[in-house]
């Protein structure tokens, strides 16, 4: 037998516990020194900017019913830094769960010790890849921590976005027209007007009148009246949500000084109970269109080009007329008359506000994302200061491991694919060599293939259940895709509000709960197609060393091993995979979104019988994710018909089939540390092996036996049987 070409059965085999390196496990090893890893360091110090910054804005700002006020004023500048502080927020919760999956896979990475029990007992366990089933047999411990932090994460996903939000102001505001005379005081002097002057005119209606004249007289007498044209009127009351604006008084020479004030209607903004847009008392010129019809013409659009022509509407709103008077008189009867035509603008008198847009925290939220925060600090600290657990984090700690002390329980059966290994009856008698082409597909479990499709079928019917009725009202459908484009991602209209008597009470929770629910479904799917991208590029890995000579990659590099910057998924498919999931969840809070939008009246009081907080959806943003996410399924399906170059039995992450291949000639005491090849060696007998090994390899001839699969002898039984004895002496 010439050097390098020893037969594998007659190599003592011993037991270990085996000294692989860690570094996958988060931590770096340094003989006995540990060092805390880079995902826990990356954990604490995003606690304590959470910690910091909650603590800060509670004391600064102060707290009311929960909720703490950051900015209260300018939208726009609300809008700029909710725009920041939530891309700050997606920057650290994705460094918080990126270092988590990471912990989370080291975790469920299971230790030498550990795969051989299971081997014992015939059960195959996972290598480099995250496994659930791996749970039920590595340590309590760490399968405990894999517990906590899977859960942690699942309020992170739900409330972390939503714990700052933005909260949009309206104005309920009163509309009158005046008559040219009235409005310039050429009829009569508005402030001479004695409380009797309404006399004859019911309570309500009085009251109304008497607050048109109070508008005028005010109008006299303050700077934040203002004079505007009609295109400016139209723009600046022509919108889903008037902040800047209050009560208007539109001039028309349709009143005469015998009718000389009309109120046209209260305007209470639209908050998702249904009706046309708020500002449909400007469509005066379609008297004659009706429901979703009028809503698609009265749009600002169409207005501003019909500006000098523009109408008040008047379509069966109340009127109220004065009875005729003498020049310098005031007024002594006011009665109300049937509505008529619309009345034609001159001019309109705006009353200017202060926006009270603002960004508002809810402390019990950040107190959650704290917890969570510190709980998974907490976990990752443990883990890393825990000397007995050293898992088995990639494909190479695992051929390394099984080449330095290989496993007793798969000698024979070097030819043996995963598949092999499914039942708890491994077999050992050879096998004939049969060259086959593997499909990408093959690199998983169908369990695998299965879960990731399902996520994806519960994600998509949860948010095209938003989609159906969208679609159906004719107030979004009328113009088209292009009217669903205009309308624009993440934007808060009273087209697109769910009803707020989903959410009672102006519940904050609840909206918040429903508008991140997909997101944790998105994750949830993320997690499993990363499962299996990663599954099928470690075959393809697996796969390279039949192909080619090469050291293995390890977490904690010796001799001419390489050591590892990512676990399984390169950088190549790892960081468009991120940036595919970033985008895809900017979508999905596009998609579906809190909705807060607080009323003020006339005198800048809060109202909150009309403020709502609801879930706002975006039928474009909708449409988008359900594209893009149906795209990523049907690629990753597309990648499953690749094949695999033919050369050795696929293994995936099945310690079995990995262990299988790893029994080295007796006399290749260093494989485990030099570059290896996997193929056929010579060896005394008919029957060949293949395996992993430094020296010289040869592919595989087919129909030649093979040290595989097949049913064992009693010989061969027995020959397990002692060296079980041995293992256990």
């Amino acid at each position: 037998m010439s050097h390098g070409q020893g037969d594998v059965h007659a190599k003592q085999v011993v037991r270990l516990t085996v000294d692989i390196p860690s570094g996958g496990l988060g931590i770096k090893l340094s003989d006995d020194t540990i060092e805390v890893c880079e995902p826990e360091s990356s954990h604490s110090l995003v606690f304590l900017i959470n910690l910091i910054v909650t603590i800060w804005a509670a004391t600064h700002y102060g707290i009311e019913n929960g909720i703490g006020t950051i900015q209260d004023g300018s939208c726009q500048t609300t809008k700029t830094l909710s725009l920041w502080s939530h891309l700050a927020i997606n920057v650290l919760g994705t460094a918080l769960l990126s270092a988590s999956n990471y912990c989370m896979q080291c975790l469920s990475a299971p230790t030498r010790p550990e795969i051989d029990r299971a081997h014992e007992r015939h059960v195959w366990l996972s290598v480099g890849v995250q496994s659930v089933r791996n749970l039920l047999y590595i340590s309590r411990t760490r399968a405990l921590l894999w517990v906590i932090l899977a859960l942690s994460s699942i309020p992170l996903h739900l409330f972390y976005n939503s714990a700052i939000f933005s909260t949009l102001s309206t104005r309920k505001y009163g509309v009158f027209a005046v008559s040219p005379n009235l409005a310039t005081g050429k009829l009569f002097d508005v402030t001479a007007v004695p409380p009797d002057a309404y006399e004859g005119a019911s309570g309500s209606h009085t009251a109304l009148v008497e607050y048109g004249l109070n508008l005028l007289r005010d109008a006299k007498n303050s700077s934040i009246w203002q004079r505007m044209d009609n295109e400016d009127c139209i723009r600046k009351y022509g919108q889903q949500f008037v902040s800047t604006r209050s009560d208007f008084v539109a001039v028309s020479h349709a009143l005469n000084d015998s009718f000389p004030i009309k109120f046209v209607k209260t305007v209470y903004p639209e908050t998702g109970n249904g009706g046309g847009p708020p500002y449909n008392w400007m469509c005066g010129l379609y008297p004659e269109a009706k429901g979703g019809l009028h809503d698609e013409l009265c749009r600002l659009d169409n207005l501003l080009p019909k500006a000098p022509q523009w109408a008040i509407a008047n379509d069966g709103l109340t009127r109220l007329w004065s009875a005729p008077v003498s020049s310098g008189e005031p007024v002594s009867v006011w009665e109300v008359v049937p509505a008529g035509e619309p009345a034609p603008v001159d001019y309109c008198l705006s009353r200017r506000v202060e926006e009270h847009c603002r960004l508002q925290f809810s402390l019990a939220l950040l107190i959650v994302v704290i917890i969570c925060n510190f709980t998974k600090a907490a976990c990752m600290i443990s883990m890393a200061y825990r000397h007995d657990a050293k898992p088995l984090v990639t494909l190479g700690d695992a051929i390394a491991s099984f080449l330095k002390h290989p496993d007793i329980i798969t000698l024979g059966t070097c030819a043996a694919p995963k598949d092999a290994f499914q039942t708890r009856r491994w077999s050992c008698r050879p096998r004939p060599w049969a060259t086959k082409e593997v499909a990408w597909f093959g690199s998983s479990s169908s369990t695998r293939w299965g879960l990731c499709n399902v996520l994806f079928i519960i994600a998509l019917i949860f948010i095209a259940q938003l989609l159906k009725p969208g679609l159906d009202d004719q107030r979004l459908t009328n113009n088209g895709f292009k009217g669903l484009w205009d309308l624009g991602y993440g934007t808060v209209t009273f087209q697109s509000l769910l009803s707020p008597s989903i959410f009672p009470n102006g519940a904050l929770l609840l909206p918040i709960f429903v508008a991140n629910l997909p997101q944790l479904f998105l994750s949830l799917f993320y997690l499993a197609y990363n499962d299996l991208l990663t599954c099928m590029l470690l075959c393809r890995e697996w796969n390279g060393y039949a192909q080619h000579r090469k050291p293995l990659r390890v977490t904690r590099p010796k001799g001419k091993q390489r050591s590892t910057y990512f676990l399984e998924l390169p950088y190549s498919y790892g960081l468009p995979l991120v940036i595919f999931s970033g985008a895809l969840h900017w979508l999905l809070s596009q998609s579906i979104f809190l909705a807060r939008i607080t009323v003020f009246d006339s005198l800048d009081r809060e109202d909150e019988r009309y403020s709502v907080s609801t879930c706002g959806y975006s039928c474009i943003a909708i449409i988008s994710v359900i594209f893009v996410s149906t795209i990523a399924l049907l690629a990753g399906n597309a990648n499953g018909f690749r094949k695999y170059l033919a050369g050795m039995p696929l293994a995936g992450s099945n310690s079995a089939a990995i262990s299988a291949a790893c029994h080295a000639p007796a006399d290749d005491v260093d494989a485990s540390v030099l570059p290896v090849m996997w193929g056929a060696v010579r060896t005394e007998g008919k029957v060949g092996h293949c395996c992993f090994t430094s020296f010289e390899v040869t592919p595989p001839v087919v129909g030649e036996l093979y040290a595989g699969l097949g049913d064992c002898t009693v010989e061969d039984q027995a020959q397990h049987g002692s060296l079980h004895e041995e293992e256990a002496s």
